[in-house]
């Protein structure tokens, strides 16, 4: 197995406090980065929650691309990684959509098929309005055939991250495995429950949100939650929580990162910002407490707009608002979920 995912194997020790130390006006490389996992079309609207049979007005909609881990690239690309997907779409509208927009960010879209006959994933997404908070209604994509997963899993150099979710576990794991092969670092998206205990093994960080580290350990801590995550094999292990920030294991120490005070307005697709932003900053070399740092504000600025992509930052811009930010910044509306 290759060395995990240290501060000493990204880029230095962190420091004891949680003040990001190494961002500069200008990123400090270009990384790329290739992900496989689900892209969609969302369509989201704001409103006051309606009990069934009443209706309740609507102040704002949108329609744009999400998906996992086709968020967590577009985050990456915004920041200025180079960004490959591994996909599929449907012949449909919804498919077309979904790469014209992911094409516009930037994402090579090479290894994303379209399905014939087949439907576009699509989520219907209800951010309640006032607190940003979302509810979430999906409908499934294409099922790619055997052959196709497994073209999906090669992996092509240069790669200096890749990023999984499990929406295609068979593809998702041979890749990660491939990635291992090759010491390439993999970042994970996903919930580890029983089926999925074989691909939680093969990722080096997983990243989870407060909903899934509860159900192994509901009435445990954070350490046991922590504990609980990295026994089933990833080197590096955090969970997203809110408001509160983030947790996670530095050797076995419990680390703590509050989250940032920002504007919210929608929380969809936050953690697959974090999850972008964290693995452009283990592809940079960025050192362990600024990839959190880096996850942290990319996340926390996304949600000033409605939908998952509108508002993600650049580089610059978070680098600008990690200035701005005091050290303590304790609290925030954010939700990183």
């Amino acid at each position: 197995m290759r060395n995990p995912p240290t501060p000493e194997s990204v880029g230095g020790r962190p420091e004891a406090t949680p003040e990001p130390t190494g961002f500069t006006v200008a990123p400090p490389r270009q990384p790329r980065i290739t992900g496989l996992g689900v892209a969609c079309l969302d369509h989201l609207f704001i409103a006051p929650h309606a009990p069934p049979g009443h209706q309740a007005s609507v102040s704002d909609c949108a329609m744009e691309g999400g998906g996992l881990v086709a968020t967590a690239l577009v985050a990456a690309a915004r920041l200025g990684a180079q960004t490959k997907l591994r996909s599929w779409v449907g012949d449909d509208d919804e498919g077309r959509l979904v790469l014209s927009g992911l094409k516009a960010e930037g994402v090579d879209i090479q290894g994303v098929e379209t399905v014939p006959r087949a439907r576009t994933a699509v989520s219907f997404i209800h951010v309640t309005e006032g607190t940003g908070e979302r509810t979430i209604f999906h409908r499934r994509g294409p099922t790619p055939t055997k052959a196709q997963l497994t073209a999906a899993s090669r992996l092509e150099a240069p790669c200096d991250a890749v990023l999984v979710d499990a929406v295609w576990p068979e593809a998702s794991l041979a890749l990660a495995r491939n990635a291992r092969k090759a010491s390439v670092p993999v970042v994970g998206d996903f919930c580890p429950q029983q089926s999925l205990r074989e691909l939680a093994k093969a990722v080096d960080v997983l990243i989870v949100p407060r909903t899934c580290a509860e159900q192994p350990s509901p009435k445990g801590d954070w350490a046991d939650r922590l504990g609980t995550l990295r026994q089933l094999g990833p080197s590096l292990v955090l969970i997203t929580a809110g408001a509160e920030g983030c947790y996670y294991l530095n050797d076995d120490r419990v680390e703590h990162f509050p989250a940032f005070r920002t504007e919210v307005t929608d929380t969809t697709g936050a953690g697959d910002v974090f999850h972008g932003a964290f693995a452009y900053g283990l592809a940079a070399r960025l050192s362990l407490s600024d990839c959190v740092a880096l996850a942290s504000a990319t996340a926390a600025l996304s949600c000033r707009a409605l939908g998952g992509r509108r508002a993600i930052p650049t580089y610059q811009q978070v680098a600008q608002f990690l200035r701005e930010q005091t050290r303590s910044h304790e609290g925030s509306d954010c939700c990183l979920s």
